[in-house]
């Protein structure tokens, strides 16, 4: 066996298996969750759960629900704020899936402001670099920019997650952060997600960011599961966003899940890791040449 070709398959199939991460960033949606006082809150039935004969081999269960469209961790659609907007079930799956997400860390400033307005200065603090074009696909590069502000740690708690029906507090974005992006980004720019209730801050009474971003057909994800592992994962890289929401006809928004998608060779700071390793791979290859070549020296017959 030639052991260089052994190796070069070696490095290949290395490359190609570095695992991804999978990354669940969607709450369980369960009666206890917290809610926009507004909404219509989940509402969880056991209707059967049973055993079918008497020789209890075969089991059976089914449950019914009800809940407004924007319970959980779900999805406003365009047309949640704008009647030529994107209903859910037509938000096209490039916008959707396999897009480019980011996350910026607002959270020391939503700490000390339970109202924090996430304005423009946020965004350009964090060196957000878009290209026009995916160097990979060499179709526009889409993306989301998801805001942490660290209210994931007050799941499910709906007190301190979203305050009171009559005082509802969180953070949001700014209403010239929401004008910012559409105009910045244009057509690269689908959407944008928060880890709390609202795009909006809870004490909006207009909702300016659903507004504009639904004129503009951006799409909103509210209540995402952000935390800081995750931050610390992607170490203010682009990573790969897959949105899964309720195809609801003429649908304002809907359930959805929501999974990131790591991949470690695309993460600058692994790159050292994975040099490491190659490394050592061409290191083994060499040693297990040496090793062959000494066994086949040895038996050689002259």
């Amino acid at each position: 066996m030639n052991f260089q070709y052994l190796l070069l398959v070696i490095i290949l199939h290395s490359s190609l298996s570095i695992p991804l991460t999978f990354i669940d960033l969607s709450h369980t949606i369960h009666p206890s969750i917290p809610f926009f006082p507004s909404q219509v809150r989940f509402n969880f039935t056991q209707r059967i759960a049973q055993w079918m004969n008497e020789d209890n081999k075969i089991f059976y269960a089914v449950n019914a629900f009800t809940t407004s469209e924007h319970m959980g961790t779900h999805i406003d659609a365009p047309y949640h704020f704008s009647p030529s907007g994107w209903k859910v079930d037509e938000i096209p799956l490039s916008r959707l899936i396999s897009v480019h997400a980011r996350i910026i860390d607002v959270s020391k400033r939503c700490s000390q402001n339970k109202n924090y307005l996430i304005t423009i200065d946020d965004v350009k603090r964090s060196d957000l670099s878009v290209p026009e074009v995916d160097a990979e696909t060499g179709e526009r590069f889409l993306f989301v920019l998801i805001f942490y502000t660290g209210w994931t740690k007050y799941w499910p708690d709906q007190t301190a997650y979203a305050g009171n029906n009559s005082d509802v507090q969180f953070p949001g974005l700014s209403e010239q952060l929401a004008i910012y992006l559409v105009n910045t980004y244009g057509d690269n720019f689908v959407g944008v997600g928060i880890d709390t209730l609202s795009t909006d801050y809870g004490q909006s009474k207009t909702y300016p960011v659903h507004q504009i971003l639904s004129r503009h057909n951006k799409y909103g994800l509210e209540n995402l599961a952000l935390t800081e592992n995750l931050l610390n994962s992607v170490q203010k890289n682009f990573f790969t966003l897959d949105m899964h929401p309720m195809k609801i006809g003429n649908g304002t928004g809907a359930p959805c899940r929501v999974v990131a998608r790591l991949n470690a060779s695309r993460q600058n700071t692994n790159w050292f890791g994975l040099l490491v390793f190659f490394i050592l791979t061409f290191l083994l290859g060499f040693v297990i040449k040496i090793v062959y070549d000494c066994k086949c020296t040895q038996n050689k017959e002259y």
